[in-house]
């Protein structure tokens, strides 16, 4: 059998040059050469191209392989990206859960002043879930905290319930295994006051004169301390800082920092009926602003009523200076344009005997009713 195949193989071969050389011939290919020349050029034609077709094809079908692997390492690599993403997903849900779970758990342990047998063992069995999916340096954390706040109402102490701080810890430690970005975690400035601003929860009406003292006390502090070391303060602190340092003269300080550029004072609007202010149509709003390159402070009524601002703005500054600002309206009245670089106990200054020119306005016309 294999016999046969050589000599079919030999007999086409033959076949072949014969064909080729005779072609060759009939067309003059080979003219003016002897005849073991021509033979020899044929030979040599048809082995290079021979050579230069299997080049090619060797060529083309390594080129397939490699696209073929190429797009077989592609989809693996797909897969394999797409089975982590759910295993993540998966994993983040979980997380989230479990920590979710705890402070809720946490909650109900201290929420009622009593801690017992069970909620100690169920509040173990919760750190123990939050340990499957979490750092043991992140660990070691909560649970210092979750013991400072458990030794707080075992010992009865009269701060106990003061316990946003440490709950702040927990929290952050609970950021960092669920995310990956450093930017949404507090400033140690933005972290303290928040702990204080949620301190007016804990504190009785008798004390909260002190509180707001303290308050303000502090963030003079810390800002001023802030705009000495940076050169200058970001727009929110700078109004923060306004807001402190400013006597607000009986008005409510009912917006900070509006859009980006407003301190808003208002003296509510008395009613005939009970004595007391409320806020209505006819409240008197001061506005601290920064626009451009100057600070503005107007003065305007909530009504959008230009005659009632025009005996406000004459009562306090003798004339009525009305909408030329890009912030103002026609019930608007500029009391006052300063450059940026006035110094910010000038502009303290300013406001305070404004609050307090408009507070007799109101008092005498209230008054006079």
């Amino acid at each position: 059998m294999g016999s046969n195949k050589t000599i079919i193989g030999l007999i086409t071969i033959g076949i072949l040059f014969f064909a080729i050389i005779l072609s060759a011939s009939i067309m003059g290919v080979f003219k003016g050469y002897e005849p073991y020349q021509q033979l020899i050029a044929a030979m040599l034609s048809v082995a290079a191209t021979g050579v230069i077709t299997a080049l090619l094809l060797i060529f083309q079908r390594k080129q397939q392989e490699e696209l073929n692997k190429e797009q077989r390492d592609f989809e693996t690599k797909q897969k394999d990206k797409e089975k982590k993403r759910l295993q993540d997903t998966k994993i983040f849900e979980e997380k989230l859960r479990i920590y979710k779970e705890f402070l809720h758990k946490l909650c109900d342990v201290v929420k009622d002043q009593d801690i017992t047998r069970e909620e100690e063992i169920e509040l173990q069995f919760q750190v123990s879930y939050i340990a499957m999916h979490t750092k043991p340096s992140s660990i070691n954390i909560i649970s210092d905290n979750i013991k400072q706040i458990l030794l707080k109402f075992k010992k009865e102490d009269a701060e106990a319930n003061n316990m946003l701080e440490r709950l702040f810890n927990i929290a952050d430690e609970f950021h960092k295994e669920l995310y990956t970005d450093d930017g949404s975690v507090m400033s140690n400035f933005d972290r303290e006051e928040t702990i204080r601003n949620f301190k007016s929860i804990l504190i009785g009406k008798e004390d909260v004169q002190e509180y707001e003292d303290d308050e303000n006390k502090w963030i003079i502090q810390q800002l001023e301390e802030k705009l000495k070391k940076d050169g200058k303060l970001k727009d929110i602190d700078l109004f923060k800082l306004f807001k402190a340092k400013i006597d607000p003269n009986g008005a409510n300080s009912c917006e900070l920092f509006y859009r980006g550029k407003l301190l808003n004072y208002e003296y509510y609007t008395k009613a005939i009926a009970n004595g007391k202010y409320i806020n209505s149509k006819d409240t008197i709003a001061i506005d601290f602003l920064k626009e451009g390159d100057e600070f503005i402070i107007r003065v305007g009524t909530r009504r959008n009523d230009p005659e009632k601002t025009k005996l406000i703005a004459m009562a306090i500054d003798k004339e009525f200076k009305p909408g030329n600002t890009d912030v103002t309206a026609s019930h608007w009245h500029v009391h006052i344009k300063k450059p940026l670089d006035t110094s910010n106990d000038e502009m303290v200054r300013i406001m305070n005997e404004l609050l307090a020119k408009v507070k007799a306005y109101r008092d005498k016309e209230y008054h006079l009713k």
